[in-house]
């Protein structure tokens, strides 16, 4: 009699465990399930396959910096480009005005207004676009203005 009382009281005990299949819970019998119930692999499948979209999640953004530094370098090049090309015209409008001054031409004041604008022009904008714009229009004045100079001569 000892015996049953012994083993239902140690069935009664147990079953007052709680059992759980996620390995998390932790616990002895949770163990023993998940190892036999799969409950382990079950989360390790899991787990993978959230690695596996974290790290396709990485490179897709790694890849996306790339790219970005890549547009980010183009772009200083082009400003970088537009600047030597707008100096250049600057220092040719320049030339300009003082060889017609050599010759003694005049130039009427709107002209004079336009090369004092060129002249003290520092295209710029709060972001990469707007300066490569800005450069842009500051250019085809200077090429204007150049024109202008030119048929005075």
């Amino acid at each position: 009699m000892k015996a049953f009382l012994l083993i239902g009281a140690s069935v009664f005990a147990l079953s007052a465990c709680e059992i759980s299949e996620d390995p998390a819970d932790g616990g002895f019998l949770s163990g023993v399930v998940g190892v036999a119930g799969g409950g382990y692999q079950s989360r390790i499948d899991t787990l993978e396959a959230q690695l596996a979209a974290d790290q396709a999640t990485a490179n897709s953004l790694a890849a996306e910096q790339l790219r970005l530094q890549a547009t980010s370098a183009s772009i200083s090049a082009q400003i970088r480009n537009l600047r030597a090309q707008f100096a250049a015209l600057q220092t040719v409008i320049r030339d300009q005005v003082a060889t017609l001054d050599a010759r003694g031409v005049t130039v009427n004041s709107s002209l004079k207004a336009k090369v004092q604008m060129v002249s003290a022009a520092a295209p710029g904008g709060a972001n990469s676009t707007a300066r490569l714009a800005s450069l842009r229009a500051a250019i085809a004045d200077a090429r204007a203005l150049s024109a202008d100079l030119s048929r005075l001569s």
